[in-house]
């Protein structure tokens, strides 16, 4: 499709969010859909080439929505599912399910910086906090007493090795791009580009980020930096939350976050790498490169994968333990599940206690051992059996929250573990025999 056809596209997609904000919710609404929109176009591939736009107009709005609980009651605006879905005529599962992929693609949240109402952002009980280098979280008025502020951009650095100033050099990249790309060429791709090596970096990651970039020379006539040269900078310089589409693209972006820091950085720091802010776009790149590998049938890759993570950050801030038990028990790698237990035996949440029901039962342990794990499994969580084996049915859309013991929990366990759980005959009929 060409980008005429995906402007085009576009253009009707802006005019299908602002019938529904402007007939359903408020203005705020509108700019918000406008933004995210207008981010989807931006992506090298662009998301809604692809699709009914009545789906799409649909569940950007219900993505925002999800974020600002715009189905929730208490709030204003209020608007229920069915009302938005209902607007197009769209299958609310349909449409709950593209906004789940919309949210994963941009990694919106409650309060997110980017697409929160201000209602949200006022509420916000982190909105005066900041997280230090050394993973402190302090109000942002005592800033200064733990950081140093970013001394060099990459534009600086490259005007430094070629010798030009900056806006020479800067429409000199411009030129470069534009010369490789012709015809294709987007104004607002290369406008992002040189916005982005303007930015600060820190001063360490400087030398390492130019040689990649650049190899060993760079001049006004070269031609070094291409398509793939922004998507790095967009996907792990600069901004995280725009995640990366392939399991080859995310490997260029872990490569050049090794290649730039070098083994050494490795051993001094592993054990502790969530720690240092610096390093976890790297570590949610190897997260969801993982269940890349994982979906693509390279399972026992994406599993040692899983297991370096948390060699890297045994403190484990990304919750990878509860991805990893799933995969170990549906591949049946037992020792190595029940070793993972044993390094988080403190665990208590719906997660642990029923993935240890289940090892249990795949072990052929005693019944009197079964039985206690059941019980408590079920004393943590009395929703989650019926789920398991049929007596009640999944709802179409995952819940936007949960807390410890509540079906919401129940919801989600079921959702992640199903797999583990329902390809074991076994274990589904000792799970009924005990309920």
């Amino acid at each position: 499709m060409s980008k005429e056809d995906i402007k085009i596209k576009e253009k009707k997609l802006l005019a299908m969010v602002e019938s529904i904000t402007q007939e359903h919710l408020n203005n705020e609404y509108k700019e918000l859909s406008i933004s995210l929109i207008k981010k989807l176009g931006r992506k090298h591939d662009v998301p809604f080439k692809r699709g009914k736009l009545e789906i799409w107009a649909t569940a950007v709005v219900y993505a925002i929505g999800q974020i600002n609980f715009l189905f929730d009651e208490s709030f204003e605006p209020y608007l229920s599912p069915e009302e938005l879905c209902g607007h197009f005529n769209t299958k609310k599962s349909t449409v709950s399910d593209k906004a789940r992929k919309i949210r994963d693609m941009f990694n919106m949240r409650h309060y997110d910086e980017e697409f929160s109402t201000r209602y949200m952002t006022e509420e916000n009980p982190f909105k005066d906090m900041v997280v230090t280098d050394n993973g402190l979280i302090v109000p942002k008025s005592e800033l200064h007493e733990y950081i140093e502020e970013p001394q060099t951009t990459l534009l600086t650095l490259l005007a430094e090795k070629t010798g030009l100033d900056e806006e020479t050099l800067k429409e000199a990249l411009k030129n470069d791009l534009m010369g490789e790309k012709g015809d294709k060429t987007n104004d607002e791709e290369i406008e992002l580009f040189l916005d982005m090596i303007s930015n600060p970096i820190p001063d360490d990651m400087g030398d390492g980020l130019l040689d990649s970039l650049t190899g060993n020379d760079f001049s006004e006539d070269s031609s070094h930096f291409g398509e793939d040269d922004i998507e790095l900078f967009d996907d792990y310089v600069i901004d995280e939350s725009n995640p990366l589409e392939t399991i080859e693209d995310y490997q260029r972006a872990i490569d050049l976050f090794r290649n730039t820091k070098g083994e050494e950085y490795f051993e001094e720091y592993k054990g502790h790498f969530w720690l240092m802010v610096e390093t976890r776009p790297f570590m949610m790149h190897l997260m969801e490169q993982a269940e890349l590998l994982w979906d693509d049938g390279q399972k026992e890759k994406a599993v040692n994968q899983l297991q370096y993570i948390l060699e890297l950050n045994p403190g484990d801030n990304q919750g990878i333990r509860y991805i990893l038990i799933n995969k170990l028990l549906e591949l049946n790698r037992l020792e190595e599940a029940e070793e993972l237990f044993n390094i988080y035996d403190e665990e208590y949440s719906a997660t642990w206690a029923f993935s240890k029901l289940l090892l249990s039962i795949k072990m052929k342990q005693e019944n009197k051992i079964i039985k206690k794990l059941y019980d408590d499994a079920i004393g943590i969580n009395e929703h989650v059996v019926p789920l398991i084996i049929g007596k009640k049915k999944m709802p179409e859309d995952l819940p936007g929250f949960y807390g410890i013991g509540d079906k919401n929990e129940a919801i989600f366990y079921v959702y992640n573990s199903f797999n583990p759980w329902n390809n074991d005959k076994i274990a589904i009929k000792t799970l009924k025999k005990l309920s």
